[in-house]
């Protein structure tokens, strides 16, 4: 039964890490480091962005788990508190049960309020376009469009592939109405510029990060996975973008 718990806890702990956007080799570290602090012998971790494979021996008898992963996002701070508690764990202060009520805890971590979120998300896209060269009219437009682009993203469910060009679409189609309005009113704005805003709080830079650091750390099949989800999503957006460029030369 304590193995059975070893490796529940070693699982936890890396399924946590990986939703939250961990690199691969981070994960397989901290399952294999939690697993061996648990008592388990022999043990080997396989981990790629959607599973994680660990075996073992279970009273000299061999034992693997299969741990399937849906990712759901990017929260620093979750892989920070079970990189902490793999820490804590390992050192012997913690009983198996009070891990598991840990990684309970662990499993819901403490979020933004969505006002926060869609305030600070605005303000990346508003300044991405001041990095461009944007004026203040460019940077409010961007500042609502991003805003607003990702508050469309907490309401879709469909795969990754399409929410981003569904994001894509949305935020160049409201830069377009945004600067057709503003244009009419006698302002200026670019649409190339109060674009670049609100794409570059959708574009994955952690998970290509992510992807070339596994790359590097000879994780070649999890690396080659990241980058290509990236590159995805990048063509997806590119894609709804594209829609809404066709439409406007429609329009004009």
């Amino acid at each position: 039964m304590h193995s059975k718990k070893a490796i529940e806890i070693a699982i936890k702990a890396g399924k946590i890490m990986l939703v939250n956007g961990a690199e691969t080799y981070r994960v397989e570290e901290t399952v294999k480091r939690v697993a061996e602090a648990g008592g388990l012998s022999s043990v080997n971790v396989f981990v790629i962005p959607t599973g994680i494979l660990l075996s073992s021996e279970i009273d000299g008898i061999p034992a693997t788990v299969l741990e399937r992963i849906s990712s759901e996002g990017l929260d620093l701070e979750a892989i920070d508190r079970v990189n902490r508690f793999a820490r804590l764990y390992s050192s012997g202060t913690m009983t198996p049960d009070e891990a598991l009520e840990e990684l309970k805890i662990l499993e819901n971590p403490p979020k933004f309020s969505k006002r926060a979120r869609f305030f600070f998300t605005g303000l990346a896209g508003g300044f991405f376009v001041l990095l461009s060269g944007g004026n203040f009219i460019e940077f409010f437009l961007a500042y609502w469009i991003a805003s607003f682009t990702v508050w469309i993203f907490d309401q879709l469910t469909l795969n990754f592939f399409i929410n981003n060009i569904i994001g894509g679409f949305i935020a160049s189609i409201l830069g377009l109405i945004g600067v057709l309005a503003v244009n009419r009113l006698g302002g200026s704005a670019s649409l190339n510029t109060v674009i670049v805003g609100p794409l570059m709080t959708l574009v994955p830079g952690v998970a290509l990060t992510n992807g070339i650091r596994d790359l590097i750390s000879g994780e070649l099949l999890a690396g080659s996975a990241r980058i290509m989800e990236a590159l995805f999503i990048a063509v997806a957006l590119a894609f709804g973008v594209g829609l809404t460029l066709q439409l406007s030369l429609l329009l004009n």
